[in-house]
């Protein structure tokens, strides 16, 4: 939807699910913004973009992941203790974050469950994101 922020931060469970990005959104901006987003979503789901998980060598999920911008420190994502560490990184739809939480199989099972994007905050230098299921029944 034409503005490019780096994400940062997801929670992605049932009690509030969210995606944060570095950067912001003029107010008067945020509701034409809210509205491609949700059309580019939309796109998304109906492709059915299987997710890709794999598990790599630090180095390989720092080239991979961060490609556009150093928005991941990998340290949070590996134990010290590890002999050779490795990250868990998952790809959706092109673009590789890593992430040790569920996902879905492809994009099309967001349209199944119906859920959608909800909303935007913005604060602070950081846009959140907020999806989930859809309140109409």
């Amino acid at each position: 939807c034409d503005k490019l922020l780096p994400p940062t931060k997801g929670y992605h469970f049932l009690d509030g699910p969210y995606v944060e990005y570095k950067g912001s959104i003029d107010i008067k901006d945020r509701e034409e913004f809210l509205s491609r987003l949700k059309e580019a979503y939309q796109q998304l789901i109906n492709e059915d973009i299987h997710t890709q998980i794999q598990t790599l060598p630090v180095d390989e999920a720092e080239e991979l992941c961060n490609r556009l911008a150093q928005n991941f420190n990998m340290k949070d994502f590996t134990s010290p203790s590890e002999e050779n560490p490795s990250v868990r990184v998952v790809t959706v739809a092109g673009w590789n974050c890593p992430c040790g939480g569920t996902h879905v199989k492809s994009t099309g099972v967001l349209k199944e469950r119906r859920w959608g994007v909800k909303g935007l905050r913005c604060k602070k230098g950081v846009v959140r994101v907020r999806y989930g299921p859809s309140e109409e029944e």
